[in-house]
């Protein structure tokens, strides 16, 4: 299967092409409306949408933007994504999962070292 079409296909997997769609804009307002709508609480009371945007922003400043280099695993409510900088030599690994109920908010999203 293809990569894209395997994003697509799972709840998180759409919910990480969005994310990453409005991080490569660098639309920075609209990436902080995304945070505040699509986190699940939680995430937003152990680390603030503003820490959340700071680390966006200084990400894409170091390493510009990022495409997927290759889908690792996918499930319904998870993926794990190799991505490709921009600027930097190397690869990032991200991993995304999103609640089971709709609106399938995000309740994890790092890398996968973290």
């Amino acid at each position: 299967m293809d990569d894209k079409l395997a994003l697509r296909i799972s709840q998180a997997g759409m919910r990480f092409i969005a994310q990453m769609t409005i991080y490569n804009s660098g639309d920075f307002e609209r990436l902080r409306q995304y945070i505040e709508e699509s986190y699940h609480p939680d995430m937003l009371a152990q680390e603030s949408v503003e820490d959340r945007l700071a680390i966006f922003r200084e990400q894409y400043d170091t390493i510009g933007k990022v495409r997927v280099r290759q889908v690792v695993a996918t499930g319904k409510h998870q993926v794990v994504v190799v991505l490709e900088t921009e600027r930097e030599e190397g690869f990032l690994v991200n991993e995304m999962q999103v609640e089971e109920d709709y609106p399938h908010r995000i309740t994890v999203f790092g890398d996968v070292d973290e």
